[in-house]
């Protein structure tokens, strides 16, 4: 028997192996467990299921790159375009904006000058309150009279500019004291501080031009609270 086993050799356990496959497969479940035998066949199935993922991928990439360049690239373009028109627009809605400004500046000068002249042509009526024998002092006399003061060294060449600004100038006789005074009227759709300044400052000029009592007053469809307060303080009368 010693002799038998001395003869064995791994060589010689290979070739039985090869010519008996049952052996072979015996000796595989010994030495192999049940995962590892089922592998090959996981593998294939892997293999499988993973060729399936990949055509599934390569149609859904082609799809792709046919949006992007059908769709996606397009529309992209018509965004940029919508960008750029909202950028045209919103330059020329500035610029709406810009003339809408100016125009109600327009109209509000335009008001302004007509309400002027309507207080000159019916001078007698809007001062009648205040002044009887109402004359309205047209503008060349004005400026001769301020002319004349500027020479004579009464007043300023700045007060000159200034004065001669003055929307309507009246003399009349005031009511109840009969004496004589010079109106400097500032008129305007709303009267605010700065027309109260104004009247008072070139009453004062005038009152030096003329050498005779001048009063300031401003005439307006409405007049704002701050306008009211520096009339008083200014001694400005409200018409």
């Amino acid at each position: 028997m010693k002799g038998v086993i001395d003869e064995i050799t791994f060589e010689g356990v290979l070739e039985a192996l090869r010519d008996n496959p049952r052996w072979l497969e015996a000796l595989r479940e010994i030495i192999l467990t049940e995962d590892l035998l089922q592998l090959p066949q996981r593998f294939e199935e892997f293999q499988r299921k993973f060729e399936e993922f990949q055509s599934r991928f390569e149609g859904f990439q082609s799809r792709f790159e046919d949006f992007i360049e059908e769709d996606f690239i397009p529309l992209r373009d018509k965004v940029d375009k919508i960008e750029q028109d909202v950028a045209v627009l919103k330059q020329d809605v500035n610029v709406l904006k810009q003339d809408v400004k100016v125009l109600k500046n327009d109209v509000a000068t335009l008001k302004g000058d007509v309400f002027e002249q309507k207080v000159r042509d019916k001078a007698a009526t809007f001062f009648g309150k205040l002044l009887r024998r109402t004359r309205l002092i047209t503008t060349e006399q004005y400026v001769d009279a301020l002319d004349n003061a500027l020479e004579g060294g009464l007043i300023t060449e700045q007060e000159r500019d200034d004065a001669i600004n003055a929307d309507v100038v009246v003399r009349g006789r005031v009511k109840g004291t009969e004496r004589e005074v010079i109106v400097v009227c500032e008129v305007s759709n709303k009267v605010d501080l700065e027309d109260v300044e104004r009247a008072s400052r070139r009453a004062e000029i005038t009152a030096k031009a003329y050498r005779q009592e001048a009063i300031g007053v401003v005439l307006g469809k409405e007049i704002t609270e701050r306008a009211r307060e520096s009339a008083d303080k200014m001694a400005v009368l409200i018409l």
